[in-house]
């Protein structure tokens, strides 16, 4: 059974974006600024072979600014789509996600989400075992087959210093991650996931002190320690292709929890191709734990991201639903 939203808090809710049809059986959300821009020349194409096969009536909704996918999503959601359809990349999943809930709660729990994987990185589609290929996503999301995929829940404090609240679709970061994340989207999101993600981290990394965190697994302390980050995985990539949690399954209602210890400089930037690979987590630097519930303490200014997106500070708080979402596959 599907994992019921019932303590989410949504006290950041805007108004509905208004929807020209009274009912629907699909909508479909479209960041023509993904992928660097290159979704804007490819989407329409992309939205005439959906509008094609998928029945019922199909709206479609272009998103111009932050926020708007999760609101369209909502909108439609509770105006009876069956199906949500996401043409982007993964912060635009993060933010069809969040779009999902409204006053607590999964809106319908029996709505679909499929994806058309067209950002700068698409970890989240490697993660969740979609195919790379453009027609074959195509294909799922109009075809029959569906599983339940947990989601995680973020609350963070926010750049207002107020607690705040987010859905995650593929993994949640703290420390060296989300200060790739803040640098990639300032500097190089232009490179492209892979070469723009690397160049980036491996920068990040030749720079960055640790920082002391505590870190509790499922109400338990397991380390408390200087620390260059903490990666809690749903899905197996992230930080465009990077292995971080080759044990990962996004139906297993678990966590997988990679906590990166202080090393040197030298052996970072040595080490930091294996990554790629999944076998950085061999390395005696390297903690690799499961759980349902994670929370990272730090008296230290320790950011926050998630799905690629930055979120807030610490102390950050992560829980598991299990079974949260039916995904088109």
């Amino acid at each position: 059974m599907p994992w019921e939203l019932a303590t989410f808090n949504t006290t950041n809710t805007r108004p509905l974006i208004a929807l020209t049809v009274d009912s629907l059986q699909a909508h479909i959300v479209v960041n023509p600024s993904s992928s660097g821009g290159k979704t804007a020349r490819r989407h329409e194409r992309i939205v005439q072979e959906l509008r094609k096969r998928l029945k019922g009536e199909v709206t479609v909704f272009t998103t111009a600014k932050p926020l708007e996918a999760t609101d369209s999503t909502r909108t439609a959601i509770t105006k009876g789509a069956e199906l949500i359809v996401v043409i982007g990349g993964d912060g635009t999943i993060h933010e069809v996600v969040n779009g999902f809930v409204v006053g607590g709660k999964l809106i319908n729990p029996s709505c679909q989400l499929g994806i058309v994987s067209s950002g700068t990185a698409q970890d989240s589609a490697r993660g969740f075992g979609l195919h790379r290929s453009t027609a074959r996503q195509i294909e799922a999301v109009c075809g029959p087959r569906k599983r339940f995929v947990d989601l995680g829940r973020a609350t963070f404090v926010d750049n207002l210093g107020k607690q705040n609240e987010q859905l995650f679709f593929n993994e949640c970061s703290q420390g060296i991650s989300a200060v790739v994340v803040q640098r990639f989207q300032a500097h190089h999101k232009w490179m492209g996931g892979f070469l723009g993600f690397g160049i980036t981290a491996v920068a990040t990394a030749a720079r960055l002190r640790e920082q002391l965190m505590t870190i509790e697994i499922d109400g338990n302390r397991v380390v408390s320690d200087h620390l260059l980050g903490v990666v809690v995985a749903n899905g197996a990539y992230a930080g465009g292709g990077m292995h971080f949690a080759p044990k990962s399954k996004v139906d297993d209602g678990l966590f997988d929890v990679v906590l990166i210890h202080k090393q040197s400089i030298p052996s970072r930037l040595i080490n930091f191709p294996r990554i790629y690979f999944g076998t950085h987590v061999n390395l005696s630097w390297i903690s690799y734990f499961q759980g349902r519930s994670v929370r990272v303490i730090s008296n230290e200014d320790v950011p926050v991201e998630a799905d690629g997106e930055f979120l807030g500070r610490v102390p950050c708080t992560i829980d598991v639903l299990p079974s949260a979402l039916p995904l088109k596959f």
